[in-house]
């Protein structure tokens, strides 16, 4: 049953980029013939200017006819390689090019070191949080595509200075009916995770979906609406979970190796530019039975004022070393105020709850985090940050982990 069900998938991605296809074709197609009626119009006009021209000059002498042959048939002989040039331009396979990214240089300060160990001491780092090279190629309206290269915490402990491909994606729609495919390596659709500061929120840490992936949507235009399904391989938000800390694998767990995990995503934006409400379900192979995950977003954007808030539950997961199936949640809400529309001064707060659904405390289990903090962007592309994080962890009786840490975040942010 779960071959056929991955088969239907790969022949109806197989069908879409067939569609796809076609569209693109036919309307190029279509481009080049109304280019070429253009330039047909063009030439016509070209010749009835020079027979009116003939005309004009027919009451000259044939010395002046002779003279001024050589001048026109330069003339027209220029005017071909005009025309010749610019359909050379327009055939180009790409219609832009546009080279982008950034540097961000972090310093930080932990109260706390080590979280198992409450009297670790204090500690600092800085480095480059992240430095980015976006490439984004539009080959025409239908068709784009983008690469990006980053490197993230440079310079810092533990950090990994190596550059890696985060993001490898193209994009074609359909110019007759509001369908588009994405297809490639790049942050999928499950989640919104609006952040205003430095770090990244809760949510984002555990429950981003980031692997290659394939997605088909469609946006009538009706207040917004984006219906999109996805399909990749993997088993993301179990592993994010686990690496978090909060999920540890049953011993023999077994893995799965299809393309068997999907996202349904619907986002609608009622009133717009100021309210946006998102609800995503994503499924994916477990260990004896299938880990899906649910969850819904909304922004509102009134005055000064940008609110929005995030939950994201478990509907079920496979059972971990415990014996347990722990069903975790965990939700956001954030407020961001831009006091002078004026300058681009913004001050942000939020606060993050999760909730692993085991009984009593663990050691070094994040409980919730408080976060504040303001950014001011002070040059065309240059932005400063400050960001305040309380971490409220749990404890086990006796133990000699912290229960909470403070820490303190500044960036310089350059953008080009």
């Amino acid at each position: 049953m779960r071959r056929l069900f991955t088969k239907a998938h790969v022949c109806c991605a197989l069908v879409v980029l067939t569609t796809f296809l076609l569209c693109s074709m036919v309307a190029a197609v279509e481009k080049r013939s109304v280019a070429t009626e253009q330039e047909e119009k063009q030439q016509l006009q070209q010749l009835e200017e020079k027979r009116e021209t003939e005309e004009k000059h027919s009451v000259e002498t044939e010395l002046e006819e002779q003279e001024q042959q050589p001048k026109e048939t330069a003339e027209t002989e220029d005017e071909d390689e005009e025309t010749e040039g610019t359909q050379i331009f327009s055939r180009l396979p790409v219609e832009k090019i546009t080279l982008g990214g950034f540097i961000d240089l972090d310093y930080d300060y932990y109260d706390v070191s080590d979280v198992s160990d409450k009297d670790s001491g204090s500690s600092s780092d800085l480095g480059f949080g992240s430095v980015e090279l976006e490439l984004r190629v539009f080959f025409n309206k239908w068709v784009k595509s983008k690469i990006v290269l980053t490197a993230d915490d440079v310079g810092k402990e533990g950090g990994d200075d190596n550059i890696k491909l985060d993001e490898a994606i193209f994009t074609m729609k359909c110019p007759w009916v509001p369908l588009y495919f994405t297809g490639g390596k790049t942050v999928l659709p499950f989640g919104v995770f609006e952040d205003h500061l430095i770090v990244g929120t809760l949510m984002e840490d555990l429950y981003e979906v980031d692997t290659v992936g394939a997605t088909l949507g469609f946006t009538p235009d009706f207040y917004g609406l984006d219906l999109s399904i996805t399909v990749y391989k993997g088993q993301d938000i179990i592993e994010n979970l686990e690496d978090f800390g909060t999920h540890e694998f049953s011993p023999g767990r077994q893995e799965s190796d299809d393309v068997s995990s999907f996202i349904a995503n619907v986002t609608l934006e009622p009133v717009e530019d100021m309210l946006t409400f998102s609800v995503f379900y994503d499924s994916e192979p477990g260990d004896g039975r299938r880990n899906q995950t649910m969850g819904g977003a909304f922004t509102l954007d009134v005055w000064k004022l940008s609110l929005d808030a995030e939950y994201i539950t478990a509907l079920a997961r496979e059972k971990g070393d415990n014996g347990e199936e722990n069903k975790d949640s965990a939700w956001i809400v954030g407020l961001a105020l831009q006091p002078i529309e004026s300058a681009p001064l913004e001050f942000a707060v939020r606060y993050e709850d999760f909730d692993d659904d085991q009984s009593g405390d663990q050691d070094e289990v994040l409980d919730y985090r408080c976060v504040a903090g303001f950014s001011y962007k002070f040059l065309k592309w240059a932005t400063f940050f400050f960001e305040y994080d309380y971490l409220k962890y749990e404890r086990e009786s006796g133990s000699d982990a912290a229960d909470h840490v403070n820490e303190l975040h500044f960036r310089i942010g350059l953008a080009f």
